[in-house]
């Protein structure tokens, strides 16, 4: 079995860099060292060499607005798929805070003071202080600002429970790659399934199917993942969490006999499985989840 890496392009790395210098924004830190990461983050999206490349060559601090700390940092993003410096800014900043970034009009400065000068540190809170009027008082906002952040949070409640293949795609990715990592003796095969594996651009939840002869040490080590925020179920074979990106994901443990055709029933959606049962009926077979059967013996398949 093939043990996947967590891959990094420059677009996210650069998210990253970006994120960074908010957040140490939001701690008050030496506006030259959040001026620095900000203009990583450009520098490194508008990177026209490979960016591996460079890493490994040791190049990164050659090029303009790179320096030792950055490349450091780019350099365990590109080849660890994470950033202990990244992960510990992190820590250190209430992660509401970091919610209310995402809120159009909110930057760094308004949010900082938004903890600093009324202590709110949820969008939670940030909703009732503006239905309370509150935030018009404060400097450098007013009346319009507060409306503004109010149709930005209608806004988010609208979307919420809903995320674009490429950022559902990355975090079913970097969970597959934990679970592998953690767990190579004991899967067989892992796959993405459902509407990601059918490469949706509005995704609703990840989906992962497992083959495994142990799936209470499976499921123990899901729910167990470093991104988990809250566990929604845990079962013998199927468990259910949400990440801290509010993301919802699946996984579901079969024997390896019953992996192509679990894997086949839960990518199709909903009315394609409806369609190939209707034909396997024509023809005397019954298809599920568990199975292909032709009276109650299975035909047996390798692969989906």
């Amino acid at each position: 079995m093939e043990e996947d890496t967590i891959e990094m392009d420059k677009s996210k790395i650069s998210q990253i860099l970006d994120e960074m210098a908010a957040l140490l924004e939001l701690k008050d830190a030496n506006p030259f060292r959040v001026r620095a990461y900000e203009n990583g983050a450009r520098v490194i999206e508008g990177l026209g060499e490979d960016l591996k490349t460079l890493v490994k060559t040791k190049k990164l601090t050659e090029i303009k607005g790179i320096g030792e700390g950055l490349a450091e940092i780019i350099a365990n993003l590109v080849l660890k798929g994470k950033s202990t410096e990244y992960d510990r800014l992190k820590k250190s900043v209430p992660k509401g805070l970091l919610d209310m970034l995402t809120i159009p009009g909110l930057g760094p400065k308004k949010v900082k003071a938004l903890y600093q000068k009324l202590k709110i540190k949820t969008i939670a809170e940030l909703e009732r202080a503006c239905q309370q009027d509150r935030l018009k008082k404060l400097e450098g906002f007013g009346s319009k600002t507060q409306e503004n952040i109010l149709k930005g949070l209608e806004l988010r409640k609208k979307s919420q429970g809903k995320f674009m293949f490429p950022v559902a795609y990355e975090q079913a990715t970097a969970l597959k790659a934990y679970l592998l990592e953690s767990l190579v003796k004991k899967i067989t095969r892992i796959e993405i399934a459902g509407s990601l594996r059918r490469r949706k651009e509005v995704i609703k939840d990840i989906d992962i199917l497992v083959s495994s002869s142990d799936p209470k040490t499976v499921m123990k080590q899901f729910i167990a993942y470093p991104e988990t925020a809250r566990i929604l179920a845990q079962g013998e074979t199927k468990s259910s969490i949400t990440l801290s990106s509010g993301i919802n994901a699946d996984l579901r443990v079969v024997s390896d006999t019953q992996f192509p055709y679990a894997l086949h029933y839960f990518t199709g959606s909903k009315s394609h499985n409806t369609e190939l049962r209707a034909i396997a009926k024509t023809k005397g077979m019954k298809l599920n989840e568990y199975g292909l059967f032709k009276g109650k013996k299975i035909i047996p398949c390798q692969n989906e």
